[in-house]
C-alpha cells in the first residue's frame, strides 16, 4: 500500500494527496508566470534568496525535462489515476447525502451501514491502482506543488507584487486554512501578471523568435477570493473523505466523521458548479474554469462538440464527462470508464445513463 503522510495532524493517503494537488494545479502555472516576471523585471526581485532563485529558475528550464518538474502534460497523465477515484467517489458522496439529510432516528444505523459498504466499495476500487505508479505520481506532483508554494510564500516574491505572503506552513492551502488566509493571493498575481505580458506586448514591438525558448502562459483562470475558499474546502474535505475510506476498517466515531467529510466535500463541489450553459456557448468563460470545475460541466445536450474548433481548453484534467447531480459521474474522452453500477453505457450510441443518479443530459463530447 503507497505511503501516507501527514498534513496538520490528519493522515493523508496518497490518492487524497494527489486530489488536493489536482485542485490548486494552477498555482504551478502562476508561478510559472512568476518565473518569467523574475527575468522581465529583475530590479523587483532584487532581494530574492539564492534558494528561492534556483526555484524559479527550474520553473523556466526544467518544466517537462526532469522527473520533479512535470509540465502540464505530464501532470495531466500523473492525475489519470484520480478518473478511478471521481468515479467511485459518487456513490460515496450520495450516500452521504441521504445520511445528513434524509437520514431518522429510525434508518441512521441502516444509513450508516449503506454508507460504510459504498466505502468499502471505494476501498476495493482503489486497491486496484494503489501501488508504485501512483507514489510516484503523487511525489512528482508534490515535488512541484511544494516549489509553488513556497513561491507564494515568499514575503521577497510576493512583495515583487505589493502582496502579503500566503501563511508559512505545510498544509497551505487546504489543510487548517478554510477561513480566507492567503486566498485573494491567486486573483491578484493573475491580475498583475497578464497586464504585465499584455502592456509588455504592446510596447516592446516586433521581437525575434528563439526556436526551443520558453514563452510565458497566458493566466486566463478566474479565481475571486469565494472560488479560492470553496476549492479550500473541495480540496481538504475531498482529500479526508478519499484517505478515511482506504482505511482497513473504522470505528462508530470514525465513520461519523468520514460520513460529515463527505458530505461537506459535495457541498463544497456543488456551489462550485460553474454556469454550464455559458460554458457551452462562451470560449473565454470556459478557458477561466480550474480544472476541477471543467470536470463538472456536463456534455452539450445537442450532442457531439469539437472543443478544440470551439475554444475549448486543451490542458484541462477531463476532457470529455457526463456529469450528474452536479458531480462526476463518468468519462468518454481521454480517460478510462471503469465498469461501475452508478454509471453505464446505454443502449444509445451517444448517451451515458448514470445509474440510480437523476441524469442531467446525455450525449458525448468528442475528445480533443
Amino acid at each position: 500500500m503507497a505511503k501516507s503522510s501527514k498534513s496538520n495532524g490528519a493522515v493523508l493517503h496518497p490518492i487524497g494527496q494527489l486530489y488536493g494537488q489536482w485542485v490548486f494545479n494552477f498555482m504551478v502555472d502562476i508561478a510559472g508566470a512568476i518565473a518569467f516576471d523574475f527575468t522581465d523585471r529583475p530590479q523587483h526581485y532584487r532581494s530574492v534568496p539564492d534558494e528561492l532563485g534556483r526555484l524559479l529558475t527550474g520553473f523556466r528550464s526544467s518544466m517537462g525535462s526532469h522527473p520533479d518538474w512535470p509540465d502540464a502534460q505530464q501532470r495531466i497523465a500523473n492525475f489519470r489515476v484520480l478518473g478511478t477515484a471521481c468515479l467511485a467517489g459518487v456513490p460515496l458522496r450520495e450516500a452521504a447525502l441521504v445520511y445528513v439529510q434524509s437520514g431518522t432516528e429510525e434508518t441512521r444505523d441502516l444509513l450508516a451501514e449503506a454508507f460504510r459498504d459504498t466505502a468499502e466499495s471505494f476501498r476495493a476500487q482503489m486497491r486496484t491502482v494503489d501501488g508504485q505508479s501512483l507514489r510516484i505520481a503523487c511525489r512528482q506532483n508534490e515535488t512541484i506543488f511544494d516549489a509553488a508554494r513556497r513561491l507564494f510564500q515568499s514575503e521577497p516574491i510576493m512583495g515583487a507584487f505589493n502582496l502579503a505572503p500566503a501563511p508559512r506552513d505545510d498544509g497551505w492551502p487546504m489543510a487548517g486554512h478554510l477561513h480566507g488566509e492567503g486566498s485573494d493571493l491567486a486573483a491578484e498575481l493573475i491580475r498583475a501578471m497578464d497586464g504585465g505580458i499584455v502592456a509588455r506586448a504592446l510596447l516592446g514591438g516586433p521581437k525575434r523568435e528563439v526556436g526551443g525558448s520558453p514563452a510565458p502562459r497566458a493566466l486566463r483562470i478566474s479565481m475571486p477570493q469565494n472560488k479560492f475558499i470553496l476549492l479550500q474546502q473541495a480540496a481538504w474535505y475531498g482529500a479526508l473523505t478519499m484517505s478515511g475510506a482506504m482505511a482497513d476498517s473504522y470505528e462508530k466515531s470514525d465513520l461519523r466523521d468520514l460520513i460529515g467529510n463527505a458530505y461537506k466535500w459535495t457541498k463544497a463541489l456543488q456551489r462550485l458548479v460553474p454556469d454550464v450553459a455559458r460554458a457551452w456557448k462562451d470560449p473565454n468563460y470556459r478557458m477561466r474554469l480550474t480544472d476541477v470545475e471543467w470536470g463538472m460541466v456536463e456534455p452539450h445536450p445537442s450532442g457531439e462538440v469539437n472543443l478544440q474548433a470551439s475554444g475549448g481548453r486543451a490542458g484541462g484534467f477531463f476532457y470529455s464527462t457526463a456529469t450528474i447531480w452536479f458531480e462526476v459521474c463518468c468519462c468518454t474522452g481521454d480517460l478510462p470508464c471503469p465498469a461501475s453500477s452508478n454509471c453505464e453505457i446505454s443502449p444509445g450510441p451517444s448517451c451515458i445513463n448514470c445509474g440510480s443518479l437523476a441524469v442531467v443530459k446525455c450525449g458525448l463530447m468528442s475528445p480533443i
